[in-house]
C-alpha cells in the first residue's frame, strides 16, 4: 500500500508522535547518513515494508509533509505509535522483519475486545500492518483488507481518538471522528481504485458490515454516482423510443441491461423498501413498461404480420420483476 510505504514518517524513520526536536534531529542525521552514502541504522522506516530510496530530496519533501497538522493526521492515519509497553517487542520484531510476530503481539490484545486506554495503539498498529498486508498481493485479499479497514474504523470509532489528536497535532486543530473515518476511507477508496483487484461492490460489502458514525454519509457519495447514471439511461431512452417507436423493444431491453448492475448496487446499499431505491426502480420499470406500450401500439396501428405481442408481454414482464 503507497499510503504506508511512501509515508512521511516511515521516510523520515520515525514513529506518529515525535516531537518537532526528534523530528529536526532525525533529518538532520539522516541527512547526514544519506550525503556519506550509508544506510542509516535503528529508525523507524521497517525495511520489511518494502524498499525505501531515501535521498536529500525525498527526505525534505517528507518533513514538508509533517509540518501542517492535516497533513500529520492523514499520514498518522497509515502509520503506526507508541501508546502501550506492548507496542515495542512489536516494533523490535517488525525491525528484524518479522511481521507474522508483531501481527500476533497486537492481535492478543484486539482480537475480539473492545478499544480501551491499554490497546488503542495496538488497533492502529495491526490495522496499518494489515491494510500494508492487504495490498501485497497482484489481487488485494478482502479478508485481511476487511480487517484492516474493521480494526481502523473501531480505533476512530472510539473515544480514544481525542488522545490520538493530541499526539499528533497540535491543539489548535479541530476535527471530529466522522471527518477523520471519511479522510481514511477516502484514502483507501484512492488506494484501490488505483491498485485495481477488487471490485466497488466488494468495497461496499465491506463497509456495510461495519459500524461507524460516519458510515451514512459514505454510503451516501456511493449512491448519488449510480442514481445520475440511471436517470441519464432513462432519458436516453425516452429519447430514442419517441424518434423511433419500432424499436421500442430493443431500446426498452438495453435500459434494462444499462442499469441492471447499478440498480443491483443501490438496492445492496439501501434496501428495497427505501424510498430513494423504490422510486428510481420505478422510473426505470415505468420507461421499459412504455417502450412496450410504444411497441405494440406502433405494430397494430401498421397491421403487421410479426409477432409483436410476445415481445411487448416479456418486456413488462421484466418492468413488472423492476417495480
Amino acid at each position: 500500500m503507497l499510503l504506508i510505504k511512501n509515508n512521511p514518517y516511515r521516510t523520515v524513520g520515525l514513529l506518529v508522535g515525535a516531537t518537532a526536536k526528534e523530528q529536526e534531529r532525525q533529518i538532520r542525521r539522516l541527512k547526514q547518513f544519506i550525503e556519506a552514502e550509508q544506510e542509516p541504522q535503528d529508525d523507524f522506516s521497517f525495511p520489511k515494508l518494502g524498499h525505501l530510496h531515501r535521498t536529500i530530496e525525498s527526505v525534505t519533501d517528507a518533513a514538508s509533509k509533517l509540518n501542517l497538522d492535516r497533513d500529520k493526521m492523514n499520514a498518522a492515519l497509515f502509520w503506526f505509535y507508541n501508546g502501550s509497553h506492548t507496542d515495542e517487542p512489536a516494533f523490535d520484531a517488525l525491525k528484524e522483519g518479522n511481521l507474522q510476530e508483531a501481527s500476533r503481539i497486537w492481535g492478543t490484545k484486539t482480537s475480539e475486545r473492545e478499544v480501551a486506554e491499554y490497546n488503542m495503539s495496538a488497533f492502529q498498529n495491526i490495522s496499518t500492518l494489515m491494510l500494508h498486508a492487504a495490498f501485497e498481493e497482484v489481487t488485494i485479499s478482502e479478508t485481511i483488507l476487511e480487517k484492516g479497514i474493521r480494526y481502523k474504523l473501531k480505533f476512530l470509532e472510539s473515544d480514544f481518538i481525542k488522545d490520538f489528536k493530541t499526539l499528533v497535532t497540535d491543539e489548535t486543530f479541530k476535527t471530529t471522528k466522522k471527518e477523520l473515518q471519511l479522510l481514511f476511507l477516502d484514502q483507501v477508496q484512492s488506494e484501490i481504485e488505483k491498485h485495481g483487484g477488487i471490485s466497488t461492490d466488494k468495497y461496499l460489502e465491506i463497509l456495510n458490515k461495519q459500524n461507524f458514525s460516519a458510515k451514512e454519509e459514505v454510503l451516501k457519495n456511493f449512491i448519488l454516482k449510480p442514481i445520475e447514471q440511471i436517470e441519464k439511461r432513462i432519458e436516453e431512452a425516452k429519447t430514442n423510443r419517441k424518434q423511433d417507436k419500432a424499436k421500442a423493444v430493443a431500446i426498452g431491453k438495453a435500459l434494462n441491461e444499462q442499469t441492471l448492475v447499478n440498480l443491483k448496487r443501490l438496492k445492496s446499499i439501501l434496501g428495497a423498501s427505501n424510498i430513494k431505491y423504490v422510486s428510481i426502480a420505478d422510473k426505470v420499470a415505468n420507461e421499459i413498461l412504455q417502450c412496450s406500450i410504444d411497441h405494440f401500439n406502433y405494430y397494430q396501428e401498421n397491421e403487421s404480420d410479426i409477432n409483436y405481442f410476445e415481445p411487448a408481454w416479456n418486456l413488462a414482464k421484466s418492468a413488472e420483476g423492476i417495480a
